[in-house]
């Protein structure tokens, strides 16, 4: 019984000793990649587009500056005005290679 209680205590002292190697290794792990990693310039971070509003908001359509903007389609505008259905649209032949 007692080597039992032994066995369980050791067991238990390893596991800790074991956890506070790896929090060792964590920290100073992560102190050296901080001292490795270059420290922000004060402007700003380098990366980042300048902003084109004037007074610093964002802008009403950043998709449309970008030049990316989604096609919606409006069905009131495909329906001629007299209310007859819009005439089927063709496709044009494949080029041919």
């Amino acid at each position: 019984m007692v080597q039992q209680r032994q066995s369980a205590v050791q067991r238990i002292q390893v596991g800790v000793v074991g956890l506070v190697i790896v929090l060792l290794f964590v920290t100073l792990a992560s102190m050296v990649l901080d001292r490795v990693r270059p420290a922000p310039q004060a402007g700003g971070m380098s990366g980042a587009a300048p902003v084109t509003a004037g007074n610093g908001s964002t802008p009403a359509e950043p998709l449309a500056e970008l030049g990316v903007t989604p096609v919606a389609k409006d069905s009131a505008a495909e329906q001629p005005a007299n209310g007859a259905a819009p005439a089927p649209r063709q496709s044009a032949p494949a080029p041919r290679r």
